[in-house]
């Protein structure tokens, strides 16, 4: 064998196999080092689902406290704001099952960020009804007032965390992009349960235009 300092040779009782396998050690460069192991650990599928259940508990348990405010602090309006939020979970869980995208720890939390936002939007609705009242307008014009002053802030928020959401879902890896996605779909579901689906239901209770007052 050729050495940068001259001709080397190994000189020793070998099998065939034995001189196979110390060729490749050299050819490899290898030295033999020993390894102590100081720790073993396995970690399986348990601990996902384990993580899992534990995040969608944390949901359900948000999401009660959620109701129960609402319906306190807003009576029927806040009902309104119930079934508002209960649409929202259901149309983003039926989209999610549309494109067989798989529910994990991230995406909990962004379906948990999407129930807050929706919150967020039916409080600066109702919000701004109560302003309207408070000007000793009609029920249906406060209610008519309400939306059209809360839309645009209400846009604007979504909007902007729509973009970011995009962005994630564009340049993230992994579970970013499952945040993002349930993030960017709740965003959309949540837009239109707040803008849509409560309006609809507030005017068609308000409907009769001799009603003096309203629970709010």
């Amino acid at each position: 064998a050729r050495t940068p300092r001259g001709p080397a040779s190994i000189t020793g009782n070998f099998s065939a196999e034995e001189a196979s396998d110390l060729e490749n050690i050299l050819e490899a460069g290898a030295l033999p080092a020993s390894m102590d192991i100081k720790e073993e650990r396995t970690v399986g599928p348990s601990l996902g689902k384990d993580s899992i259940a534990k995040g969608f508990k944390a949901g359900i348990i948000g999401l009660i406290c959620v109701i129960i405010f609402m319906l306190i602090y807003y009576r029927m309006s806040g009902l309104v704001t119930v079934i508002a939020l209960i649409s929202n979970i259901l149309i983003l869980m039926a989209v999610l099952a549309q494109f067989d995208l798989v529910l994990t720890l991230p995406g909990i939390a962004g379906i948990i960020l999407t129930v807050g936002m929706a919150v967020d939007a039916n409080v600066l609705i109702n919000e701004r009804i109560r302003e309207e009242l408070r000007k000793e307008k009609t029920i249906r014009a406060s209610v008519q007032s309400g939306y059209m002053n809360a839309t645009r802030t209400i846009v604007d928020a979504n909007v902007t965390t729509l973009i970011a959401g995009v962005i994630l879902l564009m340049f993230g890896t992994g579970h970013i992009k499952g945040f993002a996605v349930n993030l960017s779909i709740g965003i959309l579901t949540s837009m239109f349960t707040a803008l849509v689906m409560t309006r609809v239901i507030m005017e068609w209770t308000t409907r009769n235009q001799g009603k003096k007052t309203m629970s709010i």
